[in-house]
């Protein structure tokens, strides 16, 4: 039993010095392996296929799908270059059936017309200019109407209606009175001077009551004084109301007729405060009606309201159309297009840009299977199409549909993404996520960077 403990005691001291001696060399190999990563200027990081910007310095787990972290490598000497991720133009490999799987199509950039158009809802109505009220010049009461019916047509001079007015035949009384003592003899009547300014004035009351010229000479030489008086329409139009009845009181001043010119109309639009930058003053407008299917009136924009409606966050714009044939009617509904051509420039397809917030990215195709990212600068949208200011050529190519795929296969591989926002990430500290091989107590790594 003593030569069995005597044998046992060497072998056992030989198999510590032979652990601590692996152990050296492990901890040597280790430092050396440590080493040879810093002197290749090599850094190692563990980040999520799936989730790329989960950067974590040690093995873990990803706290958004719970897979396991993949050890990547980064240049350091690459990375000093370029310390900014987001200032990076990044290069992706998409070979076969990805680039079908992808949807991924190209065009090629194109300079063409910058000319933006704009459809808004619109409705007919009167132009201001055109529209006239017939009054009464004195108080009185209307013996007759010669133009008795709402929408009935009337030409300027044409006789409108017959009324009986005291005032009126004062006034008459008074210019004849004037006249003939106007018409005295010199040596027969004094005051000459004062009997001309009675007659003008007289002559003037009459002309302020509406008595044409020719009732005013007709008075003269019939010097008779008419009880009643026929008033003349100052303005040719449309009666677009009628206001009196025959027999009716008037006051000075009272509405008799509403009277409209209708050979030109207004349109008055909504247009949105986005779309403003398309309409100016003089520019063509096309007015379309549900009236008459298929059929454009040609117009002009002749105003641009100052005013912005904060409810609806349109602008009112009036154009003008001549009404020929008199198809046009007020209160009419329909659209109005407005056009402005500024000119060329370099237009890409909508989806063919993506929008981080900081920067705004294209993918541009280097050769076959490879694409890379460039900062462009957008201008106006025309159609479906943007305008590029600056970044991009004519006759380069572009990706026009699956850039935000590219853009994530870019992440996946690089391992960094491009500026791309993906919509629906939601990450909570606070909570661990059970990883793929159901451990439970999995927390999110405190030294993991987002």
């Amino acid at each position: 039993m003593k030569v069995l403990k005597l044998l046992l005691i060497p072998l056992l001291v030989a198999a510590f010095v032979m652990a601590g001696c692996a152990k050296s060399s492990g901890s040597e190999d280790g430092h050396e392996h440590s080493l040879e990563a810093k002197k290749s200027g090599k850094k190692e990081y563990y980040t999520c296929t799936m989730h790329p910007q989960v950067v974590s310095d040690k093995p873990g787990v990803c706290p958004i799908c719970n897979m396991e972290l993949v050890k990547k490598t980064i240049d350091d000497a690459a990375d000093n270059k370029q310390t900014n991720v987001n200032d990076m133009e990044a290069m992706i490999a998409i070979h076969g059936n990805k680039l079908i799987l992808a949807n991924v199509s190209t065009v090629r950039v194109e300079k063409g017309s910058l000319q933006k158009d704009v459809s808004a809802y619109s409705y007919l109505d009167f132009a201001e200019q055109n529209r006239k009220y017939i009054s009464a010049k004195f108080n009185g009461r209307i013996e007759k109407l010669f133009v008795n019916m709402t929408g009935d047509y009337i030409r300027k001079g044409q006789p409108l209606f017959e009324i009986y007015s005291p005032d009126i035949v004062q006034a008459e009384n008074e210019y004849l009175i004037a006249l003939n003592g106007n018409n005295q003899p010199a040596g027969l009547y004094q005051g000459s001077g004062n009997t001309n300014r009675l007659l003008s004035s007289a002559r003037k009351k009459l002309e302020l009551f509406g008595v044409t010229d020719q009732q005013i000479k007709n008075l003269e030489n019939s010097k008779d004084i008419k009880l009643t008086m026929t008033y003349y329409s100052p303005a040719s139009g449309t009666v677009i109301d009628k206001k009196v009845q025959e027999g009716q009181y008037v006051n000075e001043g009272a509405i008799i007729y509403d009277v409209a010119d209708m050979s030109t109309l207004w349109s008055i639009s909504e247009v949105y405060e986005k779309d403003l930058e398309a309409i100016k003053t003089g520019s063509r407008a096309e007015l379309t009606l549900q009236a008459y299917p298929g059929r454009t009136f040609v117009g002009k924009v002749t105003f641009i309201y100052p005013v912005l409606n904060s409810s609806s966050r349109t602008i009112k714009v009036r154009s003008e159309f001549a009404n020929k044939g008199g198809l046009l009617k007020p209160q009419m509904y329909g659209q109005t297009l407005f056009s402005r051509n500024q000119g060329a420039g370099l237009l890409v397809p909508s989806g063919a840009v993506l929008f981080t917030g900081k920067r705004n990215i294209v993918w541009v195709k280097a050769q076959d299977g490879m694409f890379t990212s460039r900062t462009v600068e957008v201008g106006s949208k025309f159609g479906d199409k943007y305008e590029i200011v600056s970044g991009l050529k004519e006759g380069e190519e572009v990706a026009s549909t699956g850039g935000f795929l590219i853009d994530s296969e870019s992440q996946l591989q690089s391992g960094a993404p491009t500026g791309a926002q993906h919509e629906g990430m939601n990450m909570d500290n606070n909570k661990g996520q059970q990883n793929r091989k159901g451990n439970n107590s999995g927390q999110m790594d405190p030294n993991m960077k987002m």
